[in-house]
């Protein structure tokens, strides 16, 4: 199912191509180091007419029809501005990083939403199973309760109760349906299937239970600072910010090119009106430049020197926004292995109560359909009973949804092949 969420969750593309374009930003700003070259060209067709003296021209004036082409290739090379270009790169690289680091921040929080779901869905079908064998006790106990009735060992209340009983059982079995209807959905949404989709998940009560992690806590919290995603990312956040103020404080700085060209005039003229007709004349010949050239901002207005205050301000923003995060981690951790051990021992509990209520449940039914029992007790076990198994699949769906939990505030829930705390990858 993860793999599935993996392809179909429009949370994974949306991630993933904003990771692309930061990989595309890193080469677009590296495209600055590199020689600049241009092409242009331009070609037409000019016809011009200019007064003359008659002793020059009988009609007073001539004119002159020219057709050329201009080519031109311009080189534009930055040699030298202090860092400002570099910074700019590194700036760009760190936030790739941290894209990256926020496609795997998705990425596992995608498996975490799918293990939610899966086990809330988990939790759902067994509580229907239960709710069908409550009803199905409720109705063996009103047939008893009926036959005991005409035999005259129970009284019209207690087929009443027992009817009231079963009216209830059922009651509880379409609630329990709708909710493993509306946990189905869920899921389905979460992999990014349409609610309409076939879905068939097998119980998997028989899946070994997650156990405590035997690191203690503050290594725990080790582990997270080296692998929380979102950490990493806001030390690459960080980073960038500090280059974007080397960037900045650079821009202070002189910038040093080289500029040079190549254009050509291809083309000729051709002159009429003058005494003596004279033949078109052609050129191609080409003309080069180049230039050494220095720009330094002198006065802007204060604008640099705002430019670089911002960068500052975001670089100490960028800062308490990593120690943020890593307080919001460390009580995540420490949250997490706390609710791992009180899951776990809801669990064993759960599983104690539903043993003894099977007991319980076994001993009252015999013991009323052979006269010896009271209805009371039988139909109280039959509640108990479903109490029981409804408590040991949440506690169950709780623990393994825990596990993950603490799996992911350490950073270390990844695709299935991996498990951690002893939790299986089954679904």
């Amino acid at each position: 199912m993860i793999d599935i969420a993996e392809r179909h969750n429009p949370q994974t593309r949306i991630a993933w191509e904003a990771a692309r374009q930061a990989a595309i930003g890193v080469g677009m700003s590296r495209a600055a180091l590199l020689p600049q070259l241009t092409l242009s060209a331009m070609g037409g067709f000019q016809r011009l007419a200019f007064p003359l003296p008659n002793y020059l021209s009988s009609r007073g004036y001539l004119t002159s029809n020219g057709a050329a082409v201009f080519p031109k290739l311009e080189l534009d090379y930055l040699l030298l501005d202090f860092g400002h270009t570099r910074a700019l790169v590194q700036q760009a690289q760190q936030t790739a990083l941290a894209a990256n680091f926020g496609f795997t921040a998705m990425h596992q929080e995608l498996i975490l939403d799918v293990i939610r779901a899966y086990y809330a869905h988990q939790a759902a079908q067994a509580i229907v199973g239960a709710s069908k064998a409550a009803a199905k006790n409720a109705s063996v106990l009103l047939r008893s309760a009926d036959a005991r009735r005409n035999n005259g060992e129970a009284t019209v209340v207690d087929v009443a109760i027992a009817e009231r009983n079963l009216a209830q059982a059922n009651y509880d079995c379409d609630k329990a349906e709708d909710t493993e209807h509306a946990t189905k959905h869920a899921l389905l949404a979460t992999i990014g299937l349409p609610a309409t989709a076939q879905l068939n998940i097998q119980p998997t009560n028989e899946q070994r239970l997650p156990q405590i992690p035997a690191q203690a806590v503050h290594k725990l919290i080790e582990e997270a600072l080296r692998a929380r995603p979102d950490i990493l990312a806001d030390v690459a956040k960080l980073r960038a910010e500090e280059a974007a103020v080397k960037s900045a404080r650079a821009s202070l700085r002189p910038r040093i090119s080289l500029a040079a060209n190549v254009s050509a005039y291809l083309g000729e003229l051709k002159t009429y009106g003058t005494a003596q007709s004279a033949p078109a004349s052609a050129i191609a010949q080409p003309q080069t430049q180049a230039f050494l050239q220095m720009t330094w901002p002198i006065f802007q207005g204060g604008l640099r020197a705002n430019a670089i205050h911002m960068a500052e301000s975001r670089e100490a923003q960028a800062t308490a926004t990593l120690e943020k995060d890593q307080i919001a981690m460390e009580r995540e951790v420490a949250d997490g292995q706390d609710e791992l051990e009180t899951a776990l021992a809801q669990v064993r509990s759960a599983e104690a109560l539903q043993n003894a209520a099977l007991t319980a449940f076994d001993s009252a039914s015999q013991s009323y359909a052979h006269g010896v029992g009271t209805f009371t007790d039988a139909s109280n076990a039959i509640s108990a009973l479903y109490g029981a198994q409804a408590a040991l699949a949440v506690s169950r769906a709780d623990l393994f949804t825990k596990a993950a939990a603490l799996a992911h505030a350490t950073g270390q829930l990844v695709s299935p092949g991996k498990p951690f705390g002893g939790m299986d990858d089954e679904e």
